[in-house]
């Protein structure tokens, strides 16, 4: 069992970075589903095609843009995998 730091912090078990191929320094995306937190690796190669940094219309890239598409990538990574 873990205990959540006052930050919001938890650590991650040896065993389960070794699973997850994690290293200090790499990306992962949180979101909670039914009621269970879910942690997923994310990588550059993971978001390759869900934004387009130049677009017809001129639109500039927000950070929630950015991270909508993360939080999509994460949640059907997992749904691929159950």
């Amino acid at each position: 069992m873990h205990k959540l730091t006052a930050k919001r912090q938890v650590t991650i078990p040896q065993s389960i970075c070794n699973k997850l191929g994690l290293e200090p320094g790499d990306f992962i995306q949180v979101f909670e589903r039914d009621g269970v937190a879910h942690l997923v690796k994310v990588s550059s190669d993971d978001l390759a095609g869900s934004i387009s940094p130049a677009n017809p219309e001129g639109v500039t890239i927000t950070t929630q843009a950015v991270k909508s598409a993360l939080k999509s990538k994460a949640a059907n990574k997992f749904r691929d995998k159950t």
